[in-house]
């Protein structure tokens, strides 16, 4: 399916040329001209650096599907309970008396058995007291290694569309964030989305400090092979002082027999890459606010200083827990239940939404998948993929189209515009963002609101 006009500015049949200074400022965030127009939302007490951040766009959305009694498949949290013998872990951890604050770096029995896990997956023998840090979410690892890594007038590259937590540090830090997109001129399933490596290279230079990396990834469901992330390691390589975040909290939902590989794990980027995780991800308990970072010592060691200050440790009962449950997931078979769940549950709202009208994009991890909106017809001032780009975010098409869904069917998605940067919205103009890891009634009854509310029934 058509995803957008991709190929505007485009060189083909050879290297672009490098991006002007002109150039990387019409692609950084901070050069938005629309974010004049925004809702102002500050306080006039909060700092300057606050409005540099921008309105999350799905406190927006989870408001009107509030305020709409929505089905929400909008924001990615299971509507079903967690395993029974994670909450068992919970409970057992508490009565044991682990009450008490643990090291601000996580305490030993999580940070070991951690260091278990993923010194296989990482090929070498990884520290749990040095290269583990445990911290208050995937989100907190996120903000600390910003905060703990990222100075005034660095640069940080996004591969785009991108979850908003590192935008947001970087913001705060001072730094201009660049954004580097995924395209498909065509999209059936997520394997088409690709990222240019040329463009990537011509993104980076001398002040870029951090690349941000997503796989599997959010919202395309894109899960990046080793191939690819050799090519990406290769043009890290280049640039002595960059370093890669890379945000892999979807790492055991992978389907269709795929594998999901690290980054770190590619020779010489162990060293220069924080790799992100989170417990509340892998075991459907996102408000446990459990997350870790593996990564070497200096760059380990500075983000927890940052969570330190922030939190100072981590829920020491959970943590018990969260050691208890990876413990006891083989003998439950646990991640294996865990992925043919949600590839069942993928493949339903694939069915559901074909059959309502829409075009889904098949995702191959993850929880969260892209669909086609072009047969539900919006008012708008533009045509379909002809919006200038200095249109303001919430006036695009696809945030209408959003608005709409939740207002006269009662169904949460998100805009996917929203995950990309000013200059590169018009890609997904078409799109919406929904999120499968729902109970199958759930499903079926967003299902039956899509088809009800005749929105699917009138072509652009």
């Amino acid at each position: 399916m058509r995803c957008a006009r991709t190929v505007a500015g485009r060189v083909r049949g050879g290297r672009r040329a490098a991006l002007s200074t002109t150039d990387a400022v019409r692609f950084s965030f901070d050069a938005d001209p629309t974010l004049a127009q925004r809702p102002q939302v500050q306080s006039p007490l909060s700092s300057v650096r606050m409005g540099r951040t921008e309105p999350s766009v799905f406190a927006e959305f989870s408001a009107l599907s509030d305020k709409h009694n929505a089905v929400n498949l909008g924001q990615g949290f299971p509507d079903y309970p967690m395993p029974d013998f994670v909450k068992e872990a919970a409970v057992e951890a508490i009565r044991a008396d682990y009450n008490q604050y643990s090291r601000p770096a996580g305490h030993a029995r999580l940070v070991e058995r951690l260091a278990e896990r993923y010194s296989p997956k990482f090929g070498r023998s990884i520290d749990p007291y040095a290269e583990i840090g445990v911290v208050g979410g995937a989100t907190n690892a996120i903000f600390s290694a910003l905060v703990a890594l990222v100075d005034p007038d660095d640069e940080v590259v996004c591969v785009e569309p991108y979850f908003d937590a590192p935008k947001i540090a970087a913001d705060l830090m001072g730094a201009k964030t660049i954004g580097v997109p995924l395209r498909a001129d065509w999209a059936d399933t997520a394997a088409d989305w690709k990222l240019d490596l040329d463009e990537l290279d011509d993104a980076l230079n001398e002040r870029t400090k951090l690349l941000v990396l997503n796989t599997p990834h959010n919202p395309t469901g894109k899960v990046f092979s080793r191939e690819e992330l050799e090519g990406i390691a290769r043009v890290v390589k280049k640039y002595p002082r960059l370093l890669v975040l890379s945000d892999e909290v979807y790492e055991s939902m992978v389907y269709d027999g795929l594998e999901h590989h690290h980054i770190g794990s590619v020779e010489g980027m162990f060293e220069r890459t924080i790799s992100v995780f989170s417990i509340g991800k892998t075991f459907s308990a996102t408000g446990w606010r459990v997350g870790y970072a593996v990564g070497p010592e200096p760059l380990i060691a500075p983000l927890v200083r940052v969570h330190q200050a922030s939190n100072f440790s981590t829920p020491t009962p959970l943590q018990i827990a969260s050691a208890i449950a990876f413990d006891k997931a083989a003998e439950f078979g646990y991640f294996e239940d865990l992925t043919a769940t949600l590839q069942a549950k993928r493949d339903k709202l694939c069915r559901l939404l074909r059959t309502a009208g829409l075009s889904p994009i098949t995702p191959q991890g993850g929880y969260f998948l892209l669909a086609d909106t072009s047969k539900i017809g919006v008012p708008t001032e533009f045509p379909l993929w002809e919006a200038p780009e200095d249109l303001p975010l919430r006036d695009r098409r696809d945030f209408a189209v959003c608005r709409q869904l939740c207002e006269r069917a009662g169904v949460t998605a998100i805009p996917a515009s929203a995950f990309f940067s000013f200059g590169h919205r018009h890609i997904t103009d078409s799109l919406a963002r929904f999120c499968f890891c729902k109970k199958d009634d759930t499903l079926n009854e967003a299902f039956r609101r899509i088809v009800h509310s005749g929105l699917n029934a009138t072509w652009v």
